[in-house]
């Protein structure tokens, strides 16, 4: 069975670009592109505001233009149209969602505050959706720019964030980069001391454990280790030269049962140029 991606759109620029991201990755995967438009079925907002004749029509052209985009940038993949009433943008989407493989989202769009990196759509499905997010800003990714860059803490979340990092990559022969971050105070543990070296070499080896459990199912990917002393959000986004996807767990090791997103999920989705997958621990 292949892949479905969903990719949402209304209209704005960063929709179509996040279009284009979800159609290269389908044809990268072998799979298919729904584009979801969505109108308010508010009928107080309908009637008060904006007729639902206008709403329906909006949604409808919002969607043609995406789907039009897309099959402009990869013919051979398949872009299936679909527009109808939900109670709000999320909503729509998250339902949609639990028949996809996989939810695209522009980063922010029509309705975004001025001066905003992502707006509360693209952070609401990122934080409550079942399957894998992928948040995609208005920044080109360079063409030479291959790998994929995911965060491990040795956490479930992680492990889920690392098996959804190998999918993308495998699926174009790229490379996985594994970023572990740590630290520790300066008069506790002095940079370049014996100390710091054996705490980096542990380091390396819970990465590598908590690697093994799922690279059997991704012999041929090529993975590099890296184990790095800062906050895991500079760490991450320190290797964004080559990146073309960074992968984050929801929520890490040390995250509040309570949130639907940490942390280093959340710094990363705010502070990136490049797209950002987002992964719940379902997804294991």
């Amino acid at each position: 069975m292949r892949e479905n991606i969903l990719v949402g759109t209304d209209g704005s620029k960063n929709a179509l670009v996040a279009a284009e991201w979800a159609v290269r990755e389908a044809r990268r995967r072998g799979g298919t592109v729904t584009v979801l438009g969505v109108y308010d079925a508010d009928v107080v907002l309908k009637l008060v505001m904006r007729p639902s004749d206008l709403l329906e029509r909006e949604a409808h052209r919002a969607v043609r233009a995406a789907v039009e985009h897309a099959r402009a940038i990869a013919p051979g993949v398949e872009v299936v149209p679909w527009t109808g009433p939900a109670a709000s943008p999320v909503q729509g989407l998250l339902r949609h969602a639990e028949s996809a493989s996989m939810l695209v989202v522009g980063a922010h769009g029509v309705s975004a505050l001025l001066g905003s990196r992502l707006g509360s759509v693209s952070d609401q499905v990122a934080a409550h959706a079942r399957v894998p997010v992928v948040v995609v800003g208005p920044e080109p990714v360079p063409e030479d720019a291959r790998e994929v860059v995911v965060g491990v803490d040795g956490s479930p979340g992680s492990r889920s964030a690392v098996s959804a990092a190998l999918e993308s990559a495998s699926a174009d022969g790229g490379p996985v980069r594994a970023v572990w971050a740590w630290s520790a105070p300066t008069d506790m543990v002095p940079y370049r001391s014996d100390a710091e070296e054996e705490l980096r070499r542990w380091h390396l080896q819970e990465l590598e454990g908590a690697l093994e459990p799922v690279l059997a199912r991704h012999p041929g990917t090529e993975v590099v280790r890296e184990v790095s002393r800062e906050h895991p959000v500079g760490a991450l986004l320190a290797r964004t030269r080559n990146a073309r996807l960074f992968v984050v767990g929801a929520r890490g090791a040390r995250g509040f049962a309570q949130l639907a997103l940490g942390g280093v999920a959340r710094g990363v989705l705010y502070r990136s140029d490049r797209p950002v997958m987002v992964v719940h621990r379902s997804q294991d």
